[in-house]
């Protein structure tokens, strides 16, 4: 990679773009992030985010506010119907919210106030510039051997235009406008089953159902159905008990060929979604059906969060990778999940771009080469999206669904550790 600052264009500007922003930025690049929203104020459907151990690496770098972004949650307390402790599993986890990140990111990369960051840091001395471009829809890439270039509709105003750049980094998510370019056919496959979400806030839920979580992960097991809680920062980022937020997921089989799939992915306005119906959008009536469901057969504590949800949204739950994380001789680069999607039981979406972003700066240190970036990210993503499907298939599926599974993860990690000693030898 060049020595000499690079003219960066970063699609997306969600976590994996911004975590790849700020590093470029600090290194002294001069970087463009191309959003296709057309608004700062982005929303993450509440959606909470295991902060692993990568993405906690990450924040320790470059992460110039420093104060506590997470909550420590000791482990899995998994419950009976009645409410009575089953067992625990000691496994701490560090929990935070897509929004607490993306303020966070923001405020570090141009310096977006926000009531999660109302105090921006002041750039370092060697930080190159940023620009977070809204309402640019990317509908084009070409190689011109020595830049990228990048075309695309502002939908602000109707216009087209193309940008030319040393390094273009397609953080554009699981719904990548690049990655289709690049590879049209690979699939988003459906896995069965839905994800019901939602979120109460902790100082509106009873005291039993908050003394119950005690900031751990609880979760209600039914035959090829559960639930789960976790403890969330606020909604401006507040670590307070009282102000955080109760995050659930509920996982549903749901058959693609089912009507009942197709009435719970039709929004109020008629319209069929293919992945996500977001907040504001459920019918009435298929929350409400789905309430009853809750009160009849949950767990008190999910019950009663169930039936405080105001703004519930569900999500098909679906995983892929790509086959090649690097493009153009190593100027267009997927990341995060453009480059790999995970089912949500495992809760480290986030991480995959962590990784990316930790071995991307390796790279430009000129610490690891480009063939070697690609293959410890195709590695994590391999195994972590294979992982997600294990526990997937144990909680909805189990036979042999599960075992099969289970028998390719096991493989998977054994052929990277061959691969690996293989690379280490003959590089």
């Amino acid at each position: 990679m060049n020595e000499k600052p690079m003219n960066v264009l970063i699609v997306g500007g969600s976590l994996a773009g911004l975590m790849h922003g700020v590093m470029l930025r600090r290194l002294g690049h001069t970087v463009r992030i191309l959003e296709q929203s057309p608004e700062s104020i982005l929303h993450g459907q509440a959606a909470g985010i295991r902060a692993g151990e990568e993405v906690r690496e990450f924040f320790q770098k470059y992460d110039l506010l420093k104060e506590r972004y997470f909550l420590d949650c000791p482990g899995l307390q998994f419950i009976d119907r009645d409410t009575k402790n089953l067992r625990f599993v000691d496994f701490p986890m560090a929990m935070t919210s897509w929004t607490t990140l993306y303020y966070r990111l923001r405020a570090n990369f141009d310096g977006y106030i926000s009531k999660h960051c109302p105090e921006p840091p002041e750039p370092e001395e060697m930080d190159g510039a940023a620009t977070y471009d809204l309402g640019k829809r990317v509908n084009g890439v070409s190689y011109a051997g020595e830049s990228v270039n990048v075309s695309y509709v502002d939908t602000l105003n109707g216009s087209s235009g193309s940008l030319q750049a040393d390094l273009v980094i397609a953080a554009d998510g699981s719904n990548s406008a690049v990655r289709q370019l690049l590879l049209p056919e690979l699939q988003r496959p459906y896995a069965g089953y839905v994800a019901w979400r939602g979120s109460v806030l902790e100082k509106d839920a009873s005291v039993i159902t908050r003394e119950a979580i005690k900031d751990n992960f609880m979760v209600f097991k039914m035959p090829r159905n559960y639930i789960l809680v976790y403890t969330i920062p606020g909604p401006t980022g507040s670590l307070k008990p009282g102000e955080r937020i109760l995050n659930f997921v509920w996982y549903y089989n749901c058959p693609a060929s089912s009507a009942e799939y197709a009435s719970i992915m039709t929004d109020s306005d008629g319209h069929r979604h293919r992945n996500t119906l977001p907040p504001g959008k459920m019918r009435p009536e298929v929350w409400s059906k789905q309430k009853s469901y809750a009160q009849s057969e949950l767990a008190r504590p999910f019950a009663e969060l169930v039936e405080k949800t105001t703004q519930p949204f569900i999500s098909s739950v679906s995983d892929t990778i790509a086959p090649s994380a690097s493009f153009f001789d190593g100027k267009l680069l997927l990341v995060g999940e453009a480059l790999a999607l995970f089912r949500p039981h495992i809760a480290l979406s986030a991480n995959q771009a962590a990784v990316d972003c930790l071995l991307l700066k390796k790279r430009l240190d000129g610490d690891i080469t480009m063939k070697e970036w690609e293959r410890r990210v195709l590695q994590y993503g391999a195994r972590t999206r294979l992982l997600s499907i294990v526990s997937g298939n144990w909680t909805q599926f189990g036979g042999l669904k599960l075992v099969m599974s289970a028998i390719e993860y096991g493989m998977c990690l054994t052929k990277h550790k061959i691969v690996n000693m293989w690379a280490g030898i003959f590089g």
